[in-house]
């Protein structure tokens, strides 16, 4: 069964600084969607103001065409933050039985993580604790999953290994993702939009991109 998932009319300000007025995104089970701007455009604030981590004057929700309740949001959405997500102290083996997710089967992907099973995220690099927090976001239950610059500290060499598993798991889930790596999420997603001068767009091509300030022109 197919769900859709629509955030719209979010509304941001800081003071008298409007940072979104018209902030609109949809997800769809088995797809993944793209979203672009520039920094400071405010998508992460438009994800924490829908995961109820910021306050703002508005925001709308639905799945499948019915009010999400803002406060059981994290029951149908998990959530990647730009910033660290499990606490320091947590050991890897914590962290993966709070969100039932399977730990060996996450070491078959990247086996050099097969001695840190009770090591603490602290006693990891930056790199080694964001493959495994997106690891775990990805994998836990919920039709819909936000990354929030999944691809930020990730180790070159497996930005390919991150690509394929945001495709797999978008079979069953609907997922958008947000990264500065623009190619990387160009290369996973199945629709885009651009978020700029405080309102989302679509983007068809390139040229929408350069229109809205994200790209340069050729």
């Amino acid at each position: 069964m197919t769900h859709e998932l629509i955030v719209d009319s979010v509304a941001v300000r800081f003071g008298e600084k409007t940072v979104v007025s018209g902030g609109y995104v949809t997800a769809r089970t088995g797809s993944v969607t793209g979203l672009l701007g520039r920094n400071g455009a405010g998508k992460s604030c438009m994800f924490r103001a829908l995961m109820g981590g910021l306050k703002v004057d508005y925001v709308q929700v639905h799945i499948d065409g019915d009010p999400v309740d803002l406060n059981k949001i994290g029951l149908k959405i998990k959530y990647l933050p730009q910033g660290r997500m499990i606490p320091d102290g947590l050991t890897l083996k914590q962290a993966f039985q709070l969100y039932q997710v399977d730990f060996w089967a996450f070491v078959l992907l990247f086996p050099k993580y097969s001695g840190k099973y009770h090591a603490r995220l602290w006693e990891m690099s930056g790199g080694e604790a964001r493959l495994a927090e997106l690891y775990l976001v990805l994998m836990a239950d919920g039709p819909f999953c936000i990354l929030d610059e999944p691809f930020s500290q990730i180790d070159p060499v497996h930005i390919e290994a991150v690509q394929r598993l945001i495709r797999e798991k978008s079979r069953e889930k609907g997922i958008i993702v947000t990264d500065h790596n623009y190619e990387a999420i160009s290369t996973v997603a199945d629709r885009l939009f651009v978020l700029s001068d405080g309102y989302t767009h679509p983007v068809e091509s390139r040229d929408d991109l350069v229109r809205h300030g994200y790209l340069l022109p050729q």
